[in-house]
């Protein structure tokens, strides 16, 4: 009887091939089908389109450089085979910025971020004197579709290091604004790149299709500006400048350089210079341009002031070279943007005297709808930025400075002095900086009265320097107003708040004695956002006026009753931060109380008020703000030690189960040999890879928690490393083991009598697992995509990096998906080869189902136990689609469906779980065959 594919193998290959065209709807072959049906002058445009793709393929991505070049610099031939990745003034990885591009580049995300990376992969020098053969890529990042595929161009051409003109001919990919895969040919024209640079030095170019402006292929011209990276030379000599900066000398102490965490200047520097929020004199109320070196943003006044470096800083002559830019958000995303209409850029040197870095700006000139023409020029703006020595309760900044202009009212292009400041405290655990305390008399009328004289005898509250101390809170008025916020330690007694440093410099055994002092002088940052609803309909609010509130409180906290008191102050005006000289409310009083630690308690309740103690007939008087919150453990570092001892549990257990139902499984098959081919080596494979991947990944599971990772080994004599080498070599175990499995059944398919038939039913169970799995992975990649979005993303999201992230955790996470259904190729290679034979062991395919239903039990035992998080969770995030209690939920039954249709398998044979009708179908076609 001859062998024929059976009616269930043709259905199989008509599910797959469906498949195929529904994944493949963007072919050409299909785009045919759909243009044959549609009217002439579609059809005619199809055709014009996929004539110029066969162009495209015929010349074999290919440009002629003579065609579009010559006259910039000459075609050569290279004179050695030596090559190198960098020339001139650009490294062999150069970045910068862009506007265009209209046809492939979206210009509503150019609005968020307009960086392009220039790359080389190959330069020789050639037989003419001056000129090099560069080959390298372009990579656009916000192109219509950059998840798939940003636009890339590779490229060829040459440089000339006399005329510091480039010129590169290339093709490329990308994505249309209706997602249709394009083939663009360019040409990258760039000027002024020469083998220096220095503060006036703007490489300014052009990026312009190659198709005619009807073609599918043509996208508008792209206007370019670099700043290269090697060889600059600062220009100015601060020497000539040092009176312009004399102002600045106002006698106020800061932290010297020795007293800075780096000693490094490059990385000090960077390391604090990012976002700073501005303050305007009043005069920039009233409308007038003065305020600022351009116009406004929108008609408004920039809030924020952002730093980034633009060329690598020389730590011996502490100098560096930055942008600056005035912002209207705080937005700053992976991949910044640039408008050089509301940017400058200057050079910066550090002030040993003063402990000052003091910056000579320039400004970026003749900027229009093109860059062909920028330059920079008008080097008389001027900045001064230090680190406050002191902080106190009106002077929270860690960071702050000025700029302003060299030039008088009278000339054009003045403005007024403006200050500028850190956004909050990033020098936690600098010895030099102390907070003095001014509030000692109102502190003392205030509170010592209310606080409690006898000591709470038997109940114990969190320590000065616990991390219960921060934390969020809820809160609402008489006046319907309702909100959030946050309470965040600023200093305990004159030292700033560090509680994690604290912990690691001290045994566990004196943490208690640490601070022995009951009444700690403690100060305060609190942030509120408040809604008052507006526009009620049937009774519902459908909309609020928010305000933000922004108070520095100084007080006193009993650590022996939990009493948190304190006296604040809030920052009048626009936006609360805006104008240098706004008026602030003083006249605020803080009161909290934390409840009491009990053993074994997962968490405490604070509650408390916000008042102002001005009279109702001040028109500076508001109403008091209750408060709620909670905090999470008792004790963060035994909450530390306890996490990561549940997260080595876990892993632990599951690789040990693992271990031993895979060595139940390799018992079963010594005595039962006959059965090796019939297990999939499809499932063996996804069961060895995943057990592989931890490895690779230097066991990533146990290190979410890196921040506290060094205090909680510190605390705990090394138990943590001990455990993570266990676990190690007990998931090398199961590698092994899974490793072992897989050869002995590869071996003994090899040697079957059945095995062409078996190697057909597991080609078969490949292509469908494959296509499944590549349905899943794009459906994955279109919900990263619409989070990718940037009307959906802002709503999420403070950074462009944290979508890359959330599409690195989507799919890892749909990785965890695969490995959960192990044992759909078991159940396909069952249906295709109609086996009978009980390949796996009840005890492996069962065991390991509970084993994968492991993490997804601890996950909904942590979602759970999060009742603080669902109090306070708004909204579901999309980060957490893949962890939801829902998602585990499904997980869990769908898991057991699978082993359970095993199980039918195994009892019947392989067509047991399909349609009576259907396997009716399938005798009649072997009776007929036969």
């Amino acid at each position: 009887m001859s062998m024929k594919p059976s009616i269930m193998i043709q259905i199989c290959k008509l599910t797959v091939f469906f498949l195929f065209i529904s994944f493949s709807a963007k072919s050409v072959s299909f785009a045919e089908i759909v243009f044959e049906e549609s009217n002439d002058d579609e059809s005619k445009a199809f055709q014009s389109a996929m004539t110029e793709v066969n162009v495209y393929s015929e010349r074999k991505s290919e440009v002629a450089y003579s065609d579009y070049c010559s006259s910039v610099v000459p075609e050569s031939v290279t004179n050695s085979k030596a090559y190198t990745e960098s020339f001139g003034a650009f490294d062999g990885y150069e970045t910068g910025y862009y506007i265009g591009g209209n046809g492939i580049l979206n210009p509503k995300i150019n609005t968020i971020s307009n960086s392009f990376s220039f790359e080389t992969r190959y330069v020789s020098k050639t037989v003419a004197d001056g000129v090099w053969k560069i080959e390298g890529s372009l990579m656009f990042y916000e192109s219509y579709d950059p998840i798939p595929s940003p636009f890339h161009l590779k490229l060829h051409g040459f440089w000339s290091e006399f005329s510091g003109n480039l010129c590169m001919v290339g093709t490329g990919s990308a994505y249309s604004k209706q997602g249709n895969l394009l083939t663009p040919a360019a040409v990258f024209r760039l000027r002024n790149l020469r083998n220096s640079s220095n503060i006036t030095t703007l490489i300014t170019g052009t990026l312009e299709s190659l198709s005619s402006s009807d073609g599918v292929n043509y996208f508008e011209p792209i206007s370019v500006v670099m700043f290269p990276l090697l060889n600059y030379e600062y220009t100015f000599d601060f020497r000539e400048f040092t009176h312009q900066f004399s102002g600045e000398r106002d006698g106020l102490k800061n932290l010297a350089f020795n007293e800075l965490p780096s000693r490094r200047f490059c990385s000090m520097i960077m390391g604090h210079l990012n976002e700073f929020k501005l303050q305007y004199t009043r005069d920039c109320s009233s409308g007038k341009q003065t305020c600022l070196p351009f116009v406004r943003l929108n008609g408004y006044l920039p809030h924020f002031l952002s730093f980034s470096s633009i060329s690598r800083c020389s730590e011996v002559e502490r100098r560096i070279r930055v942008l600056i830019e005035f912002r209207n958000t705080s937005h700053i995303g992976k991949y910044p943007s640039f408008n050089p209409s509301t940017t400058l850029i200057g050079e910066g040197t550090w002030d040993d005297r003063e402990n000052q870095l003091f910056v000579l700006v320039c400004r970026f000139l003749d900027i229009g709808e093109s860059w062909s023409n920028a330059h920079v020029g008008d080097c008389t703006t001027r900045l001064s930025f230090r680190f406050p020595a002191i902080l106190s309760i009106k002077e929270t900044s860690s960071a702050m400075g000025q700029i302003w202009t060299t030039k008088t009212a009278n000339d054009s292009g003045y403005f007024d002095r403006t200050i500028f400041r850190s956004t909050g405290n990033h020098m936690v655990g600098v010895p030099g900086l102390k907070y003095e305390y001014t509030e000692f008399n109102r502190v003392k009328n205030l509170c010592l009265r209310k606080v409690q004289l006898l000591r709470n005898r038997g109940q114990s509250y969190p320590s000065g320097h616990s991390t219960d101390l921060k934390f969020d809170m809820l809160v609402k008025s008489s006046e319907n107003k309702h909100g959030w916020g946050s309470a965040d330690p600023l200093a305990i007694g004159d030292q700033l708040y560090k509680p994690y440093l604290f912990l690691m410099d001290l045994p566990g055994t004196m943490l208690e004695r640490a601070v022995p002092a009951r009444l700690m002088n403690v100060s305060y940052e609190v942030s509120i956002t408040l809604q008052t609803p507006i526009d009620a309909a049937n009774g519902v609010y459908v909309s609020y006026i928010e305000e933000k509130v922004e108070i520095t409180a100084e007080g006193i906290y009993d650590s022996e009753t939990g009493k948190l008191c304190m006296v604040g102050c809030r920052k009048l005006g626009s936006d609360n931060q805006v104008f240098e000289n706004a008026s602030v409310d003083c006249e605020i009083f803080l009161n909290f109380e934390f409840s009491p630690l009990k053993q074994n308690q997962i968490g405490g309740y604070i509650t408390g008020s916000i008042e102002s103690t001005r009279t109702s007939s001040d028109l500076l008087k508001f109403d008091r703000l209750e408060v709620y919150s909670a905090i999470y453990k008792t004790d963060q570092r035994k909450s530390l030690i306890w996490t990561m001892d549940h997260e080595t549990t876990k892993v632990l257990l599951s690789n040990t189960l693992m271990c031993i139902f895979v060595g139940l499984q390799l018992y079963y098959v010594q005595n039962n040999p006959n059965i090796l081919p019939s297990i999939s080596l499809v499932m063996l494979v996804i069961l060895t890879l995943g057990h592989m991947a931890p490895l690779a990944l230097d066991y990533e599971t146990l290190r979410s928690n890196k921040p506290h990772r060094n205090m909680v080994l510190l605390h705990n004599g090394g138990l943590i490393e001990l455990n993570e080498v266990i676990v190690t070599v007990v998931m090398v175990v199961a590698f092994l083991l899974l490793l072992r499995l897989l050869q002995l059944t590869a071996s003994a398919r090899s040697r079957d009598s059945n095995r062409k038939s078996l190697l057909f039913a597991e080609e078969m169970t490949l292509i469908v697992i494959a296509f499944l799995y590549a349905a899943g992975a794009k459906f994955t990649l279109l919900v990263a995509t619409e989070k990718r979005r940037p009307d959906v993303a802002l709503l999420y999201s403070s950074s462009v990096e944290s979508w890359y992230h959330s599409i690195y955790n989507d799919f890892k996470s749909y990785a965890g998906l695969i490995l959960d259904g192990f044992l759909l190729p078991q159940i396909l290679l069952n249906m295709f080869s109609k086996s009978k034979q009980k390949a796996l062991s009840c005890s492996f395919y069962i065991g390991t189902t509970f084993v994968r239903l492991l993490p997804h039990a601890y996950d909904l035992y942590c979602n759970l136990n999060s009742v603080y998080y669902s109090m306070l969770q708004v909204s579901v995030s999309l980060d957490r689609c893949f962890v939801s209690a829902a998602w585990d939920v499904t997980i869990f039954w769908g898991l057991l469906l699978l082993a359970a249709i095993i199980y039918l398998q195994q009892k019947f044979d392989g067509h047991c779980i399909l349609p009576s009708r259907l396997r009716q179908l399938e005798s009649y076609s072997e009776e007929f065959h036969s």
